[in-house]
């Protein structure tokens, strides 16, 4: 290996597919609110506007992108964007796409457990 590069190892490899899944999803909600309304179960509109949950929401998803591009915290926003997915699918509900947030909840844990791993070794 030459001087200067990084190996790239599964760990960095799912940090970036997660992390710009993110980003992009993140961004993606903030700026089409109306299109993602669909997707927020009727009982979180008496708790707040889905403008409001979706910015809010859009921001988080943003920040764990953004750190796991980054390398920053890497065990626990892992777990956080485990419990992310999963609540997604808890509170929207399983339906013919859930395969696609299914997949990221688990390439989630795979890299805790992975980051976990190295650091108990």
């Amino acid at each position: 290996m030459m001087k200067g590069t990084t190996k790239i190892t599964p760990s960095f490899v799912l940090r970036v597919g997660l992390g710009l899944t993110l980003i992009y999803a993140g961004a993606h909600i903030m700026g089409d609110t109306v299109t993602w309304s669909g997707f927020i179960p009727p009982w979180l509109y008496k708790l707040m506007s889905p403008s409001l949950f979706l910015t809010i929401h859009g921001i988080g998803e943003l920040i764990l992108g953004v750190l796991l591009l980054a390398g920053f915290f890497i065990p626990t926003i892992s777990i956080l964007t485990f419990l992310d997915m999963l609540s997604i699918m808890v509170f929207y509900g399983v339906d013919d796409i859930s395969f696609r947030d299914f997949g990221l909840m688990m390439a989630a844990l795979a890299l805790f457990l992975l980051v976990r791993k190295r650091e108990t070794e």
